[in-house]
């Protein structure tokens, strides 16, 4: 499970994402226990069998505890500033503006793609 979790108190996850690493875990944890899907045995049980925490538990626990680590640190340090940072203004209505770079590589993979037709 470390693995998996390695650097998430930095991620911003959606609900996609989270429902696949809750998946990738079940998948696990039932080839442990030996329980197969056509079993209809509930994760909560397969966790509690195994006094097992949820994957989304793991990951608020790693991030509190980075949350509390940055907090200890000196002002003058960076990831404090960054923790505590609260953009001045609002945002532009609308899609956001293209970057050059995103566009070169939207062009060429569209050439690998077409062949450099368009």
């Amino acid at each position: 499970m470390g693995n998996r979790l390695y650097g998430s108190e930095t991620w911003v996850t959606t609900k996609r994402e989270i429902t696949g690493l809750e998946a990738a875990e079940m998948r696990f944890l039932r080839r442990v226990t030996g329980y197969t899907r056509l079993d209809e045995i509930r994760s909560e049980v397969i966790r509690k069998e195994l006094a097992m925490s949820a994957t989304q538990d793991l990951r608020f626990k790693y991030k509190q505890n980075c949350i509390n680590h940055v907090e200890r640190t000196d002002n003058t340090r960076l990831p404090k500033h960054a923790l505590n940072y609260k953009p001045r203004g609002r945002r532009d209505r609308g899609r956001p503006q293209e970057t050059m770079a995103v566009g070169r590589c939207r062009n060429r993979s569209n050439d690998l793609i077409h062949g450099g037709r368009r």
